[in-house]
């Protein structure tokens, strides 16, 4: 085997959400983030990584929570947009179309097929990243793309994944397992 310098490219391709923070109304942004994972249930908890620098994290600790937003392939365009520029240099608010959280001040992307509305419960500095411990309030989903028995139906549906240095993907064919 090879030694590989960039361990994280190891765990690549992941699927790419948004997340919006800030307030709606007031000071919001959006931001592509693929270093996020459920991280337990009893409380319903999940974890994003995001860069010190960053006008996210700002916002987030500024407000104490965000939104985890699954778009669609068909936004991919706006994804990569969101993900590829600084919302300290420009005004990324009005990229998607947002709305209010139904349990948050945060924005949520109106055209997103999947939200979690989370509040900020700890954060963890971990040099040039922040990791974030957000308490999911809210879980929603577009019932004609998703159900709890099954997750995703990527016959209907397919969300992007994003593999570092190479761009996005799509989800392949589903293999069976005998």
């Amino acid at each position: 085997m090879m030694e590989v310098k960039r361990f994280y490219l190891l765990l690549h391709p992941r699927p790419a959400y948004v997340i919006g923070s800030g307030r709606y109304g007031e000071r919001t942004n959006f931001m592509a983030a693929s270093w996020v994972s459920p991280v337990g249930e009893e409380p319903p908890s999940v974890m994003v990584a995001i860069g010190t620098e960053s006008l996210t994290l700002e916002l987030i600790e500024r407000y104490g929570d965000f939104s985890v937003n699954v778009v669609p392939i068909s936004s991919l365009e706006k994804l990569y947009y969101v993900g590829s520029r600084s919302g300290k240099e420009e005004d990324k608010s009005s990229i998607f179309e947002a709305a209010k959280g139904e349990r948050i001040g945060a924005p949520v992307i109106k055209e997103a097929i999947g939200i979690l509305e989370c509040r900020l419960m700890r954060a963890l500095d971990m040099g040039d990243v922040r990791l974030l411990i957000g308490k999911v309030l809210s879980a929603r989903a577009d019932s004609r793309f998703f159900n709890e028995r099954s997750g995703w139906n990527f016959r209907e549906i397919n969300i992007p994944l994003h593999n570092w240095g190479r761009g996005f993907f799509r989800v392949g064919s589903h293999l069976k397992v005998k």
